[in-house]
């Protein structure tokens, strides 16, 4: 790959891993389903989970590629429901952790660029959802289901972006690899700090 086009692809990437703050989505926010919405946009360490998701699934093909974001997006409601029941005893800090640990592996199976089997890919993006879903659900109290629904809703178009980015990128060789080395090393950043 030449360097033009390297640095082309890197671009939606850098974008991912500096234009958000990674803990802007774990302040206190506002409620309802636009809140909700919007709740997902504002974490770079979400972002990039949800793009990851979405490469993963533009790698799969269309017929299997429908599986990472349902399966990532079923872990995440059962994630939000645990975190409105009071979660699973397990402190904010540990939960962040689990959340920057998701981006390692999620990002590590990309760099892989390796088709791995549904027995052992599915169960890792339902424990991906669920941690990204406690990590919401613990924070919503008030207008629950419409804010759940919404945070949904916008994991889901974050899911359809990284599809397209898969799908615009596929055609250079290296980009989903270099796709996911970026978000498994912004992984690693958000667990050493």
């Amino acid at each position: 790959m030449s360097l033009p086009r390297l640095a082309l692809t890197a671009l939606p990437f850098l974008a991912l891993a500096f234009g958000a703050n990674p803990a802007l989505a774990h302040t206190g926010h506002e409620h309802g389903l636009v809140a909700g919405f919007l709740h997902p946009l504002m974490g770079a360490d979400h972002v990039a989970a949800m793009v990851a998701i979405g490469l993963w699934a533009a790698s799969l093909g269309w017929q299997r590629g429908w599986l990472p974001p349902v399966g990532f997006l079923v872990g995440m409601a059962g994630g939000i429901a645990l975190g409105l029941a009071g979660g699973i005893g397990l402190g904010f800090g540990v939960v962040e952790t689990a959340v920057a640990g998701s981006l390692i592996v999620l990002g590590a199976m990309l760099a892989m660029a390796q088709p791995f089997r549904p027995a052992l890919a599915l169960p890792l993006v339902l424990v991906a959802g669920l941690v990204h879903g406690l990590a919401h659900g613990g924070e919503i109290a008030s207008a629950a289901l419409p804010t759940a629904l919404g945070m949904l809703a916008g994991s889901a178009l974050l899911h359809g972006f990284g599809a397209a980015l898969g799908v615009a990128s596929a055609r250079y060789a290296g980009a989903l690899r270099f796709g996911g080395a970026a978000i498994a090393g912004f992984g690693a950043l958000l667990l050493l700090g």
